[in-house]
């Protein structure tokens, strides 16, 4: 053999060599790193087309937190400064006047904690004129500082003249700071009563009341003769008596006069039963 063919066939070798190596190489290490790439970008494309959907809802989650930023700063509602229960009985105070003034008393029980506030636990009893308690609550709940009343219980109290009366009790929470949390408010009053609310207590027939202010009863006297605007008569005690229009007698008043039939008309309250009693000079009285 030549010397020039044994180095081509050792060159021959060697380039077989070589491409089975590189063929071996690709075929078992480039080929999975290749795998383990495409992954990779198929992945970091995933990602980044997550990355964009939230990029795209910037602007409107900005807005929002905006909005959001704007009123916790502005909120109408205050947390107490403190867990003293005392000033929530100096703010109850406060609210007890004019339409919503009732007789309450405050009775504090315990405290639960939590990690940015904490909550006062009372029991709140009282009695008052339904619409005053009814008003009175709503203004602990409408006003600055944030309270909540829990299992409210309204008992009408049937004592003759004190129909419109209610005795209740109900649990009051009320908030306070542990760690800031909202901007500071004013401990505003929320005055926005009613000054007439529906008793739906109030009882329809009642207990007539006695006498006791010895009003004239017209049911037991006799019209003498009436005039344009009053009216003379005779009283259950047998003393002549005058009563202008509109004037109160026993369970009513003077509701009308009619002058050319020489009648007087009475309105009366009997116990929730109301009636006409309708009264002539000639002593006959019309129901």
């Amino acid at each position: 053999m030549s010397y020039a063919l044994r180095n081509s066939l050792i060159l021959l070798l060697v380039l077989l060599l070589f491409a089975a190596g590189g063929w071996y190489y690709i075929q078992y290490y480039q080929a999975e790193t290749l795998a383990e790439v495409k992954t990779q970008v198929t992945e970091r494309k995933n990602k980044l087309k997550q990355d964009q959907q939230i990029a795209d809802q910037f602007e409107a989650i900005s807005a929002t937190f905006q909005e959001a930023s704007a009123f916790y700063k502005n909120y109408g509602k205050a947390l107490y400064r403190s867990s003293n229960e005392d000033k929530v009985f100096d703010f109850l105070t406060t609210l007890n006047r004019g339409n919503a003034n009732n007789d309450f008393s405050f009775t504090f029980q315990d405290s639960t904690l939590y990690p940015q506030y904490g909550i006062l636990n009372m029991q709140i009893t009282g009695e008052g004129l339904y619409r005053n308690v009814i008003n009175f609550m709503r203004s602990v709940e409408l006003s600055g500082p944030l309270n909540k009343i829990d299992n409210v219980s309204i008992t009408p109290i049937q004592v003759e003249e004190k129909y419109g009366y209610v005795s209740y009790d109900f649990k009051l929470k009320s908030y306070y700071e542990r760690t800031k949390i909202l901007e500071k408010s004013a401990y505003n009053v929320f005055q926005n009563t009613y000054a007439s609310l529906n008793n739906p207590f109030f009882p329809l027939i009642r207990d007539i009341k006695a006498n006791e202010d010895k009003q004239i009863n017209v049911e037991n006297s006799s019209l003498v003769a009436v005039s344009t605007d009053r009216v003379f008569l005779i009283n259950q005690n047998g003393e002549m008596q005058q009563i202008s229009i509109g004037e109160e007698v026993y369970l009513g008043k003077l509701s009308s006069i009619n002058l050319s039939e020489g009648t007087a008309t009475f309105t009366l309250n009997k116990g929730g039963i109301v009636e006409s009693v309708k009264m002539g000079v000639d002593n006959e009285n019309q129901q």
